[in-house]
């Protein structure tokens, strides 16, 4: 398996990387992309506790946040809430209040978080804030997972997510940490000095941690191991971005208000 997610992950990244580059509406063909997976992925897991998704009116939900104007979004929204109130009126009670909640908030999580993806798209050095914001979602990922294979000892969250420790907690966030220090000396921008980088190396770690942590609750929820198998050796969508998902705010934020 160890194998196959390196593998994964040698083919993957470059021709995520090339995509990016490329910018423009690959970049937002690959978000789209990204955002409907995932919510497929979501609906997925809602069917295997025989809840009923609202499919089409959460696809349009995501797009609609990934990409409506600020003008068109409330209005959009509005009309999204109509639909999926008419569908759950003439559907009930097969479709229940709780079909439709679930549906509509997992749609917007993804819609709303993955839409900083696209508003990034927008910024000045897009590609480098956009791999910024991957190097962080895959520092702490990968300190967790080793500092957690050898010292992990003291439980987190045994009921929600066994496997994870504070040791690895820990790991995620010294690696992640240190891999946002090591970026800014690399890539020299005026008015970022150490103190400014090993902030947002540790505010990115707790984010990609608890957005990681929600993933897996929302897994356990729905009693499932993956949330889906469309990525080998590392799961589905949400499995493979659920921190970053989290993330992807705080890097715009510190871009707009802190390097530019």
């Amino acid at each position: 398996m160890f194998k196959i997610r390196v593998l994964t992950a040698v083919i993957g990244i470059p021709v995520l990387l090339a995509v990016l580059y490329l910018g423009g509406i690959y970049w937002k063909l690959l978000f789209a992309l990204m955002g409907i997976l995932a919510f497929m992925e979501f609906t997925h897991m809602m069917s295997n506790i025989q809840l009923k998704p609202l499919l089409v009116p959460g696809i349009i939900l995501v797009l609609l946040l990934l990409f409506a104007p600020d003008s068109y979004l409330y209005p959009g929204i509005f009309c999204i809430l109509i639909l999926a109130v008419t569908i759950s009126i003439l559907k009930y009670p097969d479709l229940t209040l709780q079909d439709t909640a679930i549906s509509l908030f997992g749609a917007a999580y993804i819609g709303f978080l993955l839409s900083y993806a696209i508003k990034i798209a927008a910024l000045q050095q897009s590609f480098i804030i956009i791999v910024l914001a991957l190097i962080l979602t895959w520092s702490s990922d990968t300190g967790a997972y080793f500092a957690g294979k050898l010292w992990g000892k003291h439980k987190m969250t045994p009921i929600l997510s066994p496997n994870k420790t504070w040791e690895g907690a820990a790991g995620g966030l010294l690696v992640c940490a240190a891999a946002s220090l090591v970026f800014f000396l690399v890539i020299d921008i005026d008015g970022i000095g150490i103190t400014y980088a090993l902030l947002l190396g540790i505010g990115a770690s707790i984010l990609a941690q608890l957005g990681d942590f929600f993933i897996s609750g929302a897994k356990r929820f729905f009693q499932v191991k993956d949330s889906g198998k469309i990525i080998p050796g590392h799961g589905g969508v949400l499995d493979r971005f659920d921190s970053f998902l989290l993330l992807i705010p705080l890097v715009y934020y510190f871009s707009v208000y802190i390097i530019f």
